[in-house]
């Protein structure tokens, strides 16, 4: 979490330390004012709010992660769909079928990948484009398209 933290830019961060230092005097008002009410309702909205957080952010920032300690690959497209999902209107989450070429020259083998596309660039993700992924040494169905 606190790469993607790195990554926001100086009002982000001044917002986002803003919001908790907000959602940490609202705790600490609610358990004042009804003790076991509001720390019912502090404990149950942080766990919604932390899972939320985890579920939006998360995937983020484990392909941060594998694109900064993975290695690099090559990975032909199979198949492109859509899952639904658009980010910032313009970014849609593909689900890209691939055929990844291990980094030591290993038989190729498929994985199912989701990533952020601009919709602008989807002709790029066409069945049999090559593309430059990130592979996870430990785990090798864990790519990361770059």
């Amino acid at each position: 979490m606190w790469e993607l933290f790195k990554s926001f830019s100086l009002s982000a961060r001044v917002g986002a330390i803003g919001g908790m230092l907000g959602g940490l005097v609202g705790a600490a008002v609610a358990i004042a004012v009804e003790p076991i009410g509001g720390t019912i309702f502090v404990v149950v909205f942080f766990a919604v709010f932390l899972g939320g957080m985890w579920m939006g952010f998360g995937p983020q920032v484990r392909r941060n992660r594998l694109v900064a300690r993975g290695r690099p690959a090559q990975a032909t497209v199979l198949s492109i769909g859509e899952t639904g999902m658009t980010v910032q209107g313009n970014y849609g989450l593909a689900k890209l079928r691939l055929s990844v070429e291990p980094p030591d020259g290993g038989d190729p083998y498929e994985v199912t990948v989701k990533t952020l596309i601009n919709r602008f660039d989807i002709p790029a993700y066409q069945p049999g484009a090559r593309l430059d992924v990130m592979v996870d040494l430990a785990d090798h169905t864990r790519v990361a398209v770059v």
